[in-house]
Formats: C-alpha cells, structure tokens, sequence
C-alpha cells in the first residue's frame, strides 16, 4: 500500500511552454476626483472682494483693541504694593480678636510705610545729635573724592562719643574712628533681612537705616565662609569650628581678644564661650595687636599678609574699657587712596594707641556709616551687599 503524501509539491516548470499574459489589475478609486479651478473675478467682483478682506482686517484690528486695558498697565512695584496689602489683610483676618483698625499699633504692625519709617529714623537720628551738625560736605568741585574738614565729623551724649578723623600717609586715605560708650550693649550686630538664616544680603547702610546707629562698619561675612563660632547680641548663631580664620571675642565687659589656634573639637569652643556669657564673635583676622605690641602675622593665612598687597581695610581695635577705635581705609582709587597692607593697617593701630586690633572682611566690603551717610569711598563706587555689619548705638539696649 502506497504511503499518502502529506506535502503539496509544486509541479515542475515547462521551459517549452510560452508563460501566460497576467492581465493588468484595474484598480477602482472609491471616490471620483474633483478639480476645483481658481475663481475668476471680473473688475466689480475684484472691487468687493477688497472690501470684504478690508472689512474682516478692520474688525480683527476692533477686537484686538478692545482687548487691550483702556487704563495704564501698573508697575511691579504698584502689583507688589497691591498684593502685599491683600496679603496682610487676609493675614489680619485669620489671626484671633478684631481686625486692627487704622491708626492703631497693630494696623501699622501689617501696613509697612517706608518712607514714613524713613522720616522716623531721621527725625530720631536728629533729636539724638545734641552736638553741633555734622559737615558731610567738602567734595570740592575740582574733585571726585570725599574730603572733610578736621572735626567735622562728630557725635557726642554722655552716653556716646564719636570722633572720626579723615588722614593721609603713603598714598593711603583713611578714617580713624575714636568711640567711647557707657555700656557693652551699644556694641551691636545686625543681619541682612534682619536674620541670621535669611540667606541675603544687604548694603551696610540698608541694615544700619532700620537700627539708627550712630556708626556702623561692614562686619566679618560671617555667611559667605559658612563656619566658625559665631555669637552675635549674646545669642549662639553657629558653633562649628574653622581652622583658617582667627576667632574675635568681645566679652561680657566690653573687652577685646582673640583665639588663634583653632585645634579643639567641633562645639567645644562655642559651649565654652556661651558659658562664659560671651557678647560678640567674629570670625576673620588676622590678629593685628595684641598687649599694645604687634602682633607676629601669619606666613600663610586666609588673607595675604605680605607686603605689597594693597587693598582697602576694615578693622576694630581697642584703647581701653568701652573704649574702640575703628580704622577703614579707601582703596583701588588712584589719585585718591591705594589701600594698605596689612603690616601698614598694623602700624596704623599701633600709631594710634591700640591695645588691641582685629581685621575684618575688607575690599569691596569696606563701609563706614556715620548718622545716615556713607562717608568713605566704596572701592566698586557703590556699597557691597554684605551679610552683617558692627554697629556702636547711641543708648544701651
């Protein structure tokens, strides 16, 4: 019996044969196409064609105008004002008791007028100044620079005296501010946005403009190197410990010193120093004087401390109890003032009877604010923002 065959086998191809004629396929469209020609219009059909294009650009141009406010677009600082004031309002609604009504403390509390703050300021500025006036003037008009006259620039209460004096020695121009207070109290700091952790900054004189002190420096930056000790007003801010800076104290009586070898434990310092009822720390340096003698500067530090290494300076010191002397000297001003190198900031102090000299945060930094104006010259022409600043008050706190 023959097994089935289960493939299908293609037959074998006739060579002899002619191959068949397939015939073409004729493919059906479903729908049939159409021809659409370009209209053409005779002179009258062309003549309202225009004026029916010129009708719909004139309706469109309508539309577009009207959408546009018909008054004048507010400034960002009028949407700012305007959204700050529905802010507070919503703010006063959720807070217990009745709405503040105006006039009152707590409506000035949430309704902030800064040029009324402003006219406070230097309205208490004046009624504080019970000396003569000071002269912020002298800029000669053959000359760009700031120039005052010897005694000009004063302030004197029985609790506060302020003396500063504008000098000049080896292409330097600088301030000597002589300051002697009644209480440890009127040695203040301040921060940008009025907080240690804000994370802005400021101009010196924005800062000082809401404390009204009677003069205020640009402080250490404390938040630019974000270590070291710092204590500012008798509170704890930050307590690690930083190797590259010398560490300023000013303690619970006024007194200056410094901490130099910065070898201990991370918080050790700081517990010991809160414990001690420390006021004030700041991190910079170096150590200008120390015992009324210069003190040896450091061949490696986080400031150059050679000579020829010209830049403008801020720096504290102390002559005796609750009494301080503030040097800032101009700089990068040719014609005008070159700065000074640390060994000249050093001298300086010691020229001027110091006990006892720190440098701060200097360069673009170096402010001196004196009742309301920047008397000095900032290095870049307009005041660095900075994080902090050192502030002498006219009353204790």
């Amino acid at each position: 019996m023959r097994p089935v065959d289960q493939f299908k086998r293609t037959p074998a191809r006739r060579y002899d044969l002619k191959p068949k004629e397939e015939g073409k396929i004729q493919h059906q469209t479903r729908f049939s196409k159409r021809y659409f020609d370009i209209p053409v219009f005779d002179r009258g059909d062309r003549n309202l064609a225009a004026l029916k294009m010129g009708f719909c650009i004139l309706l469109i141009l309508f539309f577009c105008n009207a959408s546009v406010p018909l008054t004048e677009v507010p400034t960002v600082q009028e949407r700012f004002t305007s959204w700050a004031e529905e802010h507070n309002r919503k703010v006063v609604e959720q807070l217990p008791g009745n709405t503040p009504e105006p006039g009152t403390e707590q409506y000035a509390a949430v309704h902030f007028d800064q040029d009324a703050q402003k006219e406070q300021i230097e309205e208490k500025i004046e009624v504080q100044a019970t000396a003569a006036p000071v002269v912020v003037a002298a800029q000669s008009e053959t000359s760009q620079f700031k120039s005052y006259e010897p005694g000009s620039l004063r302030y004197e209460t029985e609790r506060l005296r302020v003396a500063i004096e504008q000098k000049k020695k080896d292409g330097m121009t600088y301030f000597v501010c002589d300051i002697q207070m009644m209480d440890v109290s009127q040695l203040r700091s301040a921060f940008a946005g009025d907080d240690f952790r804000s994370g802005i900054y400021e101009a010196v004189s924005d800062i000082a403009m809401r404390y009204s002190p009677v003069l205020a420096i640009n402080a250490d930056f404390c938040r630019y190197h974000r270590n070291g000790v710092i204590i500012r007003n008798g509170e704890l801010k930050r307590k690690q410990n930083i190797t590259k800076h010398h560490l300023m104290i000013v303690d619970e009586n006024g007194d200056f010193s410094a901490l130099t070898d910065r070898s201990e434990k991370q918080g050790v310092v700081a517990d010991r120093l809160v414990r001690q009822n420390t006021w004030q720390t700041f991190e910079f340096g170096p150590v200008l004087v120390q015992n009324g003698e210069a003190a040896k500067l450091p061949n490696s530090f986080y400031v150059n401390c050679h000579d020829g290494y010209y830049e403008p300076r801020t720096a504290i010191g102390q002559i005796g109890p609750l009494h301080y002397i503030v040097i800032v000297v101009d700089g990068r001003r040719e014609g005008y003032s070159t700065g000074a190198t640390i060994p000249q900031l050093q001298q300086l102090f010691l020229d001027e009877g110091a006990q006892f000299a720190f440098n701060l945060d200097g360069g673009g930094s170096t402010t001196l604010y004196f009742l309301g104006e920047v008397i000095n010259m900032p290095a870049g022409g307009k005041e660095r923002s900075v994080s902090d600043i050192i502030m002498f008050m006219p009353n204790p706190s």
